[in-house]
């Protein structure tokens, strides 16, 4: 990473960049949460009260990911043009609305299209692809830390909603849950959109609250999308991004089941995934501060290699505390998660991100839509999610080793 050759001269009022990840932090620790690790808690009671099969119950997860696939360029480019608030907000109350109307739903077509076309299509425009492209846009030299307090909140949220909202669902019901989930998003995060500004130079400010950044080269590293696509960094980074996508998304749709599978009941698995993610809080900011100071490649393939260590013990464990300790590891994916868009940033600059990044999305889209619907047939056809954590750990060891063979672009 490029550092600064001049002294470091800080304004003395706070930067606003700060306020731009408190704003991040609190959308992604409510909305991004519930959208990203909340679909597991209602897997099981929404096959049940549908009457469907575990394929089918990974259905809308599955096409909600090819729809972000996609639109996944279309919708960087729009955010890299009209800026983050005003796609913030239109995402966030179509996302808002998406769950209200879900609570009314009673069959599964209708459940499939509102999830898809409201609830998906309001997430993909706003929550963690808008915030961590204005984290981006905010930060250069802190951005791996900038990124991680956005990635904490993200887990902090999940660490308190998943449990609550597997009690509501078992108390009143996933309708209800749902309805409350809508509500919440348009009272609570609709209006933080409104904190969130273009750009530093947009308020007369510079990136990470510095004054003096006359040798700040990184600040010159704005690639072209067209220019960036052609870099061998850019597939080598798509591919392991491909990689560790399919494995996190595929088990955190089918983590409860999973854990209810292992033998434990439904509110255990939710208590234990948001004891994971609590844990995971701290020890994301302490490497996103570390990975500003050394390669976030080599941090990713050491990361991504526990995480595979994870699914491979979480296949032979047997009992609560074992499965638990087993899980602890899988942390790894959720620390190493933020990191994988710093070097978007890293290697390609600030103008662009959000295009680039898209380009990225319909590749791990794939996997997101293929991972989870691959589970669910195979634990339809045998009973068993046995081979679902094998080739996860398989997989994920793939991931780690092409982030370790991952070199910076040259142009």
């Amino acid at each position: 990473m490029n550092l600064l050759k001049s002294s470091k001269k800080y304004t003395n009022k706070i930067y606003y960049g700060w306020y731009i990840v408190a704003a991040s932090s609190w959308v992604n620790a409510i909305g991004g949460s519930v959208q990203w690790k909340g679909f597991t808690v209602f897997f099981l009671p929404i096959a049940t009260s549908l009457n469907l099969s575990y394929t089918q119950a990974a259905l809308p997860f599955a096409l909600a990911r090819a729809e972000n696939g996609l639109l996944g360029p279309i919708t960087g480019r729009m955010i890299d043009k009209f800026g983050v608030r005003p796609m913030m907000i239109l995402g966030t109350i179509l996302a808002g609305i998406g769950y209200l109307l879900l609570s009314r739903t009673n069959n599964f077509t209708s459940f499939l299209l509102i999830y898809v076309f409201a609830i998906c299509l309001g997430s993909s425009t706003s929550f963690m692809q808008a915030s961590t492209t204005a984290i981006n846009m905010w930060f250069v030299k802190k951005r791996g830390l900038a990124i991680s307090i956005n990635s904490a909140a993200f887990r902090l949220g999940g660490a308190f909603m998943i449990p609550i909202l597997s009690i509501i669902i078992l108390r009143w019901g996933w309708e209800t849950a749902s309805m409350i989930v809508g509500i919440g998003i348009l009272i609570l995060i609709v209006p933080a959109s409104l904190v969130y500004k273009k750009s530093p130079e947009s308020i007369g400010e510079n990136p990470d609250g510095l004054k003096n950044i006359e040798n700040y080269e990184s600040l010159n590293n704005d690639w072209e999308t067209k220019e960036a696509l052609k870099t061998r960094s850019f597939w080598i980074l798509s591919l392991g991004t491909i990689l560790r996508m399919a494995v996190h998304g595929t088990i955190y749709v089918h983590f409860i089941p999973i854990l209810v599978w292992k033998g434990e009941t439904q509110q255990t698995a939710a208590n234990l995934i948001g004891a994971i993610a609590l844990i995971a809080v701290p020890l994301i900011i302490l490497f996103g501060f570390i990975s500003d100071k050394i390669p976030r490649q080599k941090l990713l393939g050491i990361l991504y290699a526990s995480a595979s260590v994870s699914l491979l013990l979480m296949y032979f464990a047997d009992g609560t505390w074992p499965i638990f300790f087993s899980m602890i590891l899988f942390i790894g994916t959720e620390i190493a998660a933020g990191f994988n868009w710093a070097l978007v940033g890293d290697m390609f600059g600030r103008k662009n991100f959000a295009t680039i990044r898209g380009w990225i999305s319909p590749m791990y889209n794939v996997s997101l839509f293929v991972g989870p619907l691959a589970a669910g047939y195979t634990k339809d056809n045998t009973g068993s999610y046995e081979y679902v954590l094998l080739t996860g750990s398989v997989l994920m060891l793939m991931a780690a080793i092409t982030f370790m063979l991952l070199k910076n672009p040259k142009r």
